[in-house]
């Protein structure tokens, strides 16, 4: 044990000595003799660290190795600590607000290492979560959006809720395998959407990107970006390529007369997705066979039910059909 009295009883500790150390006690020790009241508040810093219980069982635990000289020169990084716990204890601030100090013996050394408080954590996974989210022309309350929010989802609702909670369940299990998406169909307001976004904020704080589209403001900006050459859409793309879930909104409310983006972005797109297995959600107020004669056949050319058909092969590939309704939510 380390004596809770003066400097002379060290000697009948027993306790191992520290071999070519540089002993910065007994600098302070000789700084202290000059001034006998700066020595005798050394002392009196050293007595309330050895009559603290953490701090006991802290020697305890590192007994023999840590020899009161090793504690007398460390003693400024143990009063550092004792001082940081005091603070906490108190509801003060502290220097490193949001981190546990831990106070450890590493190569005949007392050390303070911080950890992550449970409230530090939980604030950097929300954020880590955030930033697997990415979106474009989506409303804001979809940062808020929860599965729990569907736990007394109507008849219209359910279906589509017991389908994506199952989705995740299966996807977080095996994210390597090809799990199909949903084709929302239905009416304005039903929650189509803030459905997605709920199973978007579940399935990033499980570590996966999901990446969500408002089709017809991807369209338009698609558009744009041809004579806007500060625009640069090729990111975005790219992204709506590779990554691990695709969530494309209000499919079929775009304008797209001459059927550019129908067959040289959504068509590239959803073939490199069903190529390659990656899960892709689409809402629509459209079912799959009205999306594919009233929507995808016409443009400006005519009638082009080719090219419409070839486009709904993929999407039926990569989604199952699941008709929803229920009442207004953004009225109500």
């Amino acid at each position: 044990m380390i004596e809770e009295k003066h400097m002379p009883e060290m000697d009948k500790l027993k306790l191992k000595q520290q071999n070519g150390a540089k002993d910065v006690g007994t600098s302070l020790k000789s700084v202290f003799g000059q001034h006998a009241q700066m020595r005798a508040e050394f002392q009196k810093i050293r007595d309330v660290l050895l009559g603290d219980a953490e701090i006991k069982a802290f020697i305890a635990k590192y007994q023999p190795e840590l020899t009161a000289q090793i504690f007398d020169r460390d003693l400024a990084t143990i009063y550092e600590y004792y001082l940081q716990k005091q603070k906490a204890q108190q509801g003060l601030s502290d220097v490193h607000p949001g981190y546990d100090p831990e106070l450890l013996f590493v190569d005949q050394q007392v050390v303070i290492q911080y950890h992550e408080t449970a409230q530090t954590k939980q604030r950097e996974d929300k954020l880590k979560a955030a930033s697997r989210i990415q979106v474009l022309g989506m409303p804001k309350e979809l940062k808020k959006a929860r599965m729990g929010d569907f736990q007394d989802a109507d008849a219209g609702m359910l279906g589509a809720v017991l389908a994506v909670t199952q989705f995740i369940d299966a996807y977080t299990q095996d994210p390597q395998a090809f799990h199909p998406g949903l084709y929302l169909q239905g009416p304005y307001g039903v929650g189509k959407t803030y459905l997605l976004g709920a199973m978007a904020n579940q399935l990033a704080a499980e570590e996966v990107e999901v990446l969500l589209v408002h089709y017809p403001t991807l369209a338009a900006n698609m558009k744009e970006a041809i004579s806007d050459s500060t625009m640069n859409m090729k990111p975005l793309r790219e992204k709506m390529r590779t990554v691990a879930v695709l969530v494309l909104d209000d499919i079929g409310a775009e304008i797209d007369g001459s059927g550019w983006v129908r067959d040289d972005v959504l068509s590239v797109v959803l073939d490199y997705r069903m190529q390659n297995g990656l899960t892709t959600f689409f809402t629509s107020n459209f079912s799959m066979a009205q999306l594919e004669n009233e929507h995808f056949a016409n443009s400006s050319k005519g009638v082009e039910p080719v090219k419409a058909g070839r486009l709904m092969q993929r999407i039926k590939y990569l989604a199952h059909e699941m008709p929803v309704n229920g009442p207004n939510r953004r009225l109500n």
